[in-house]
């Protein structure tokens, strides 16, 4: 196992969006699927009622809500990729250093380390890494950054050393 690990990478909306859907899976799975069945419920009763009933504000209404609900997820993406290209550091090349104790991370303008025991959370996905600086703060390392699968395994044990890692 080598002593550090490169992993590089473009700071733009193709690599990051992605880590976006993950970690709002991760962080809010339970709260996501409960929206998107209560969305679909509205939207069949509104459908119902309004096929039955004909068209009054409660049928029409509920088919708005319905409709909101199911699409703030894309608005939610919409928010977040302008946000990305907002940030200062976007469109640059980063490299990031791992080693046992932490990761280095280099950009164009911007250098930053990081301990691993300063991590809230580290989140291994087949995609990348999610590694949590906060409950919503979160650094992504996309799997194809990596040189090789291994160097990929093996910064996910250096990040996160219980057992059941791997099995996640």
């Amino acid at each position: 196992m080598p002593d550090t690990i490169q992993a590089h990478l473009v700071f733009d909306e193709g690599t990051h969006l992605r880590a976006f859907r993950i970690h709002m899976w991760h962080r809010y799975r339970i709260w996501l699927m409960i929206r998107t069945a209560l969305s679909i419920t509205l939207l069949l009763a509104g459908l119902i009622l309004l096929i039955s009933r004909g068209p009054n504000p409660m049928p029409v209404l509920m088919l708005m809500i319905g409709t909101f609900a199911l699409l703030r997820p894309m608005i939610w993406k919409i928010m977040h990729a302008r946000n990305l290209r907002q940030t200062p550091g976007y469109g640059q090349s980063v490299s990031y250093t791992f080693t046992t104790e932490g990761v280095e991370i280099n950009g164009e303008d911007r250098h930053g380390k990081l301990k691993w025991s300063d991590l809230l959370e580290s989140v291994p996905h087949k995609r990348g890494l999610l590694l949590y600086h906060g409950k919503k703060s979160y650094t992504w390392i996309p799997h194809d950054a990596f040189d090789s699968p291994g160097d990929f395994q093996s910064v996910i044990q250096w990040a996160d050393p219980s057992p059941d890692t791997l099995n996640r």
